[in-house]
């Protein structure tokens, strides 16, 4: 449903992804994977179909949407690079505009980063 609903956001219709898409369902949801099959114009059977192979590069992320807590209380989420350091999220951290309306003009005590996980701002 993930990936459909991506695909929907994306507008994509391109006949080789939805193939793919399809033949990895198969196994899964065979008759409406077969229909649907039928429906983008193939003529032979889902099931005879060679299965994608596996790409680890695709697997590889480049992001991630970080939970800015204050107090332990969570406040937002911040998207970040994984290879930022840490001086320059607390820097985008401390500019971001929700966090300033918590923070009320206070300099924060402490700022706990665990890359990857979360970002805690203790006040």
């Amino acid at each position: 449903m993930i990936c459909v609903n991506e695909l929907g956001e994306l507008n994509c219709h391109k006949q080789a992804i939805l193939k793919e898409l399809l033949i990895i369902l198969s196994p899964y949801a065979p008759h409406i994977a077969e229909e649907l099959w039928q429906a983008i114009g193939e003529t032979s059977s889902i099931t005879k179909a060679k299965f994608p192979e596996f790409n680890a590069a695709y697997l590889i992320e480049d992001s991630f949407s970080y939970p800015v807590s204050i107090n332990g209380k969570h406040r937002t989420n911040i998207e970040f690079a994984l290879d930022l350091d840490q001086k320059e999220i607390e820097k985008v951290v401390l500019a971001d505009e929700t966090i300033l309306k918590w923070l009320e003009g206070k300099q924060p005590k402490k700022i706990v980063f665990v890359k990857g996980k979360i970002i805690n701002l203790v006040i």
